[in-house]
């Protein structure tokens, strides 16, 4: 059992006010093939009025924090003070995901701003997009 396992969260009332750059405790099985398994904090990236009143939401996941990982282009540092979470991770913006509203568990936290500009970088890289 990874050390993300030990810390879910029982199931509760989905968060109120969900926005952009905050990190969710997401259920996010089952999954197929190389997508996230179990439930994990993900970065909110889709916008706030979609936050607002979607029936979903866009995500990218979170992976423990490793050197190797924070060099690649489209991984995200959230290591404080980056972001209010506890636990060191980065942010894989090469795994975009939406899911339903219903797989939220809790919140985990927040992305402070020059992280959430980061990440807007490596979407952008990702996705093909000329930079912001």
């Amino acid at each position: 059992m990874s050390h993300s396992e030990k810390r879910v969260r029982p199931a509760t009332a989905e968060p109120t006010g969900i926005r952009r750059g905050d990190v969710l405790w997401i259920n996010c099985d089952p999954s197929v093939g190389v997508e996230p398994r179990k439930t994990r904090t993900c970065v909110v990236v889709s916008n706030d009025i979609a936050n607002e009143f979607g029936a979903a939401i866009t995500v990218v996941p979170t992976q423990a924090f490793s050197a190797e990982r924070r060099s690649r282009s489209y991984m995200v540092d959230l290591r404080r003070p980056r972001s209010t979470l506890d636990e060191p991770r980065v942010a894989n913006a090469s795994m975009i995901m939406t899911y339903d509203r219903a797989r939220v568990v809790s919140r985990a936290g927040r992305l402070h701003t020059d992280a959430l500009r980061a990440l807007d970088r490596a979407l952008s890289l990702h996705l093909g997009l000329a930079p912001p």
